[in-house]
């Protein structure tokens, strides 16, 4: 016998599934028919516990009751969203139910669960449709921007993230049109990677072959594009899924800069603005902050008393406490207890390069490098090499060499593993074995 269902909102209750963890998708579960049906909101909805009230199931849009969205419209801006989201989902489910029971057909949890995704489904494609692939970009990416898509600390994502979902949708603009293909959500297959990678080892731009991390960024922001749209019921291609659908990652070689190497650079005469992009340098390469935030480095940031520097990163939104070198000190000293103004990423590095060379850092750099999927041996001199993120590797690497504790460098690289802060470790074969020749093992005769 068919047992009666009847389901009220009070009857569908929401959770969180990680309520200890900084982040938590929130689901739902109800009992069918003696089996319970767990639904997922999507990843988008994705709440910290203190903004969710455990007793109602629904994020907390009560100020009083929430202390974090007092002078934060954006944070109620996303808690409002979380809950039309359950609102939404509630609806659907007990329509999908009700339709159940009105056709007198038995309820079980994989034909609740399919029928419930069709209804949310049926919603979004009325809301709007998609031609193409390349319109759904141009939307996800406006998403991004204005701070509907946030990152997985629920913060919204910084401008290079989005800059590179933009070069991402201009390179798919390429292949499609050298293709002469119009791809669809659903045409972003397998067979679409396979050709897109083939294309991208064949393909040049101003300055030769596409190397394996770049391809490997633009395969990556592929598939968070596809996931957003399977995931909000845009697609039901889960090719991104499948492991040979990946984001080649390929260690390269770059160099660093050892201290004798600094002081040359340090102690160069310059003119005003060679000087503001060395010094900039000489700041990262005793800080180890990124040019992101040396760009936006002030005054506020800066306590001569303790000699010491503070400053939430703008990548990882990680507060860092930094001792002032007495070179750093010096610099900020020179312009009048100020930061001095970088210039552009792309400048900078054009004019690091012959400051380099200026210093006499021209020893020649052997590195095996992929391009066009060939690997091959290269030899430059080291001042071509630089870039504003060795400054950042130089840090790393002579704070580890001076045998300052690798936990006590992450505190000030921002680095959340020892495995990802080393890879930032520049030291060689020779000066490894150099350092071993120091250490008892070596000395001792047995």
């Amino acid at each position: 016998m068919m047992k009666e269902l009847f389901y009220g909102k009070t009857a569908i209750r929401f959770s969180l599934k990680n309520a200890t963890k900084e982040m938590s998708l929130i689901r739902v579960r109800v009992n069918i028919n003696g089996e319970r049906l767990t639904y997922y909101l999507p990843s988008d909805y994705k709440i910290r516990p203190k903004h969710w009230d455990n007793i109602v199931g629904c994020a907390i849009e009560d100020a009083k009751r929430n202390p974090d969205l007092k002078g934060n419209p954006r944070l109620q801006m996303i808690l409002r969203n979380v809950n039309k989201e359950i609102e939404k989902t509630t609806n659907a489910l007990i329509k999908v139910l009700e339709t159940v029971k009105l056709h007198d057909i038995y309820a079980t949890v994989s034909l609740v669960r399919e029928e419930l995704k069709k209804e949310l489904q049926k919603e979004i494609r009325e809301k709007r449709t998609f031609t193409d692939f390349d319109s759904f970009m141009e939307y996800y990416i406006s998403l991004c921007q204005n701070g509907t898509i946030l990152n997985s600390k629920g913060s919204r994502l910084v401008s290079g993230t989005i800059r590179n979902y933009i070069s991402t949708r201009n390179i798919v603009r390429r292949f499609c049109a050298d293709r002469h293909v119009k791809l669809t959500l659903n045409d972003m297959t397998l067979d679409f990677y396979n050709d897109f990678v083939k294309y991208m080892n064949e393909a040049s731009h101003s300055r030769g072959k596409y190397r394996p991390n770049v391809i490997g960024k633009f395969v990556k922001s592929i598939k968070a594009v596809i996931r957003y749209a399977y995931d909000n019921h845009y697609t039901i291609n889960e090719d991104f899924k499948r492991k040979e659908f990946k984001a080649y990652k390929e260690n390269v070689e770059t160099v660093y800069l050892t201290e004798k190497e600094l002081n040359r650079l340090y102690e160069l005469s310059l003119s005003e603005s060679e000087g503001c992009v060395r010094d900039c340098f000489i700041i990262s390469s005793y800080t180890g902050l990124r040019y992101s935030d040396i760009a936006r480095l002030e005054q506020k940031h800066l306590d001569f008393e303790q000699k010491l520097m503070t400053i939430i990163t703008q990548k990882t939104g990680t507060l860092v406490v930094i001792p002032m070198h007495p070179k750093v000190e010096a610099i900020f000293r020179k312009y009048g207890n100020r930061p001095p103004k970088a210039q552009s990423n792309q400048n900078t590095n054009r004019v690091l390069k012959r400051l380099c060379r200026k210093a006499g850092i021209t020893n020649f750099v052997s590195v095996v490098e992929t391009e066009g999927g060939i690997r091959h041996e290269a030899t430059y001199e080291k001042c071509d090499m630089v870039t504003s993120h060795t400054a950042r590797r130089s840090f790393a690497t002579n704070a580890y060499r001076a045998g300052i504790p690798s936990l006590s460098i992450m505190q000030i690289t921002g680095h959340s593993t020892e495995s990802s802060f080393m890879r930032y470790i520049r030291v060689s074969k020779e000066e490894n074995a150099i350092a071993l020749q120091k250490h008892t093992f070596f000395q001792i005769l047995k």
